[in-house]
């Protein structure tokens, strides 16, 4: 095995499980069993979860983030709080600098508060996909009426959160803006900067990434869309609404400009691997139809499969733009748009 590297913005991608209480429009869910990711539901299981992060400590492997949540709602796993304290774990022991949570909050209960509300050194973040200022437009979004149960969840967090003193996680309030809610934005920001400040909460806003930082932030996302044509009437909706709200973009929208200049190296093979509940390991979390499957960690070490010989053969051909046995790379233009992660020459030095 290759000796593993640590580069700046790589996360690692868990996904405890497909299943979610939501349909969201912009999400694979919403295409029920027709998704071939969706066609058998499932946990990841906590012996997996263990065995992986005590394999990344051991090898001294090394990411910015864990990222416990991909194609499901991460709250509904029966045994999360296991998991999530077993990554933190793994966290205060190299393997992950911070972790990042994502979820729709429809099942962020009194028992899943316990869980998120802690004191621990390792930094965290939960995203809150909440996406609406209204119940009419939450649930054409979401797929199913259920604005006020998860405000009300939201807001006992926030409310737990102060009693308790706990410093994590730093909420993230998060709204992907899109044609279905942009006119939405403003009451948006206004509803939870001042459920943050009503309760003395520190809070800002911003647009594309979120900041640095342990205060709360009210984020509005940029979609990303299925195909080019797609992406760029996303990206002028995003401009327009961040416009409007009188924010700055850290960073510019690349893709009308350079979609069709070829795939470049995308920083996927070397940044972002992803982890099925089912065990498969990908490059990157576009390939929900898991074409570029690298392996699977029941058959053999997560740390075998990254940085083995076999994924630095594919980084060396992707390196010189070479994507032709990797059917979910075909056609992609992610590594354009304003969401993606860089990767530079000199990492790609320090991976080789």
């Amino acid at each position: 095995m290759t000796r593993p590297f640590a580069l700046p913005g790589s996360y690692l991608v868990l996904e405890t499980t497909n299943q979610c209480s939501l349909a969201c429009v912009h999400c694979t869910v919403a295409e029920g069993a027709a998704h071939p990711h969706h066609a058998r539901p499932g946990f990841l299981p906590l012996a997996t979860a263990e065995a992986l992060f005590d394999d990344l400590v051991a090898t001294g492997a090394h990411f910015d983030a864990l990222v416990p949540f991909w194609l499901g709602e991460p709250l509904i796993h029966p045994e999360f709080g296991a998991i999530y304290r077993a990554g933190l774990r793994a966290a205060a022991r190299g393997a992950f600098a911070r972790v990042e949570l994502h979820t729709n909050a429809t099942h962020l209960g009194r028992d899943r508060v316990r869980i998120a509300l802690n004191a621990s050194p390792v930094p965290q973040t939960w995203h809150l996909s909440l996406d609406a200022a209204s119940r009419d437009t939450y649930a054409r979004i979401k797929g199913r009426d259920s604005f006020e149960e998860v405000e009300a969840n939201v807001l006992a967090f926030l409310d737990e959160k102060v009693r308790s003193g706990a410093p994590w996680p730093r909420p993230v309030f998060q709204m992907i803006l899109s044609g279905n809610n942009a006119p939405e934005a403003g009451a948006f920001r206004s509803r939870w900067t001042a459920a943050c400040r009503d309760r003395g909460i520190a809070v800002r806003v911003a647009a594309q990434h979120v900041p640095s930082g342990t205060d709360a932030v009210v984020f509005f996302r940029q979609l990303d869309a299925p195909t080019p044509e797609a992406q760029a009437g996303a990206n002028r909706d995003y401009r327009e609404a961040v416009s409007r709200l009188g924010l700055a973009l850290p960073r510019e929208d690349r893709t009308p400009r350079q979609v069709d200049r070829g795939p470049g190296i995308c920083a996927c093979f070397w940044k972002s691997p992803v982890v099925s509940w089912d065990g498969n390991v990908t490059t990157c979390t576009r390939d929900n139809r898991l074409q570029n499957v690298l392996g699977n960690v029941h058959e053999q070490p997560f740390s075998e499969i990254w940085f083995g010989g076999q994924m630095r053969a594919t980084r060396h051909r992707v390196a010189t733009g070479n994507y032709e046995k990797l059917p979910a790379c075909h056609g992609c233009y992610i590594p354009r748009s304003a969401n993606y992660t860089d990767i530079t020459p000199a990492e790609i030095r320090v991976a080789s």
